[in-house]
């Protein structure tokens, strides 16, 4: 099944396009020359809790496991994301499990759902789980959204609506 959904990080905003014209002028080549031109983005973070944060963000939030490596000099990691997406998330893990820094209530992973039913049916499948909202730092979230943690206590948001710049 499809997502409707659209993924923004709070901490960092990037930005994709291409080129819509030929017949450009010389501010709008300037504009377009400061523009990233990535083709796909990756937010990656390490934790001490893969199959954990895995089980989070693929049955709570129905997130598909793009691609995963065992012992890669140390490392374990998946990739999830949305198929046909260009942007997904990865989760590494060291065998040496060091510790981590603890994320801010305000490290944010906000996903925007554009119908009612969708939002509704990705918080039902995040409570099956046994997680339970906790209250945004940020009030602008509040009563619009719903904010749970991850096993590694970073925040995720499911966003009742879409963003309009």
């Amino acid at each position: 099944m499809k997502q409707k959904a659209l993924c923004a990080i709070a901490i960092a905003t990037v930005l994709v396009s291409g080129v819509s014209s030929n017949h450009q002028t010389k501010s709008n080549t300037t504009n377009m020359e400061k523009e990233m031109r990535a083709v796909q983005v990756r937010i990656a973070r390490p934790t001490n809790n893969l199959l954990k944060v895995v089980k989070f963000y693929q049955e709570g939030l129905g997130l598909t496991v793009l691609g995963k490596f065992e012992d890669h000099l140390g490392y374990d990691g998946v990739m999830l994301g949305m198929p046909d997406k260009t942007y997904h998330l990865e989760f590494t893990q060291h065998m040496d499990k060091e510790p981590l820094p603890e994320p801010t209530k305000e490290n944010l992973l906000v996903f925007y759902f554009d119908s009612p039913e969708e939002y509704q049916r990705a918080n039902e499948r995040i409570q099956k789980l046994g997680i339970v909202p906790v209250e945004p730092e940020n009030p602008y979230w509040k009563g619009k959204s719903e904010t749970y943690e991850d096993p590694d206590r970073w925040r995720v948001i499911l966003f009742n609506g879409t963003y309009n710049p």
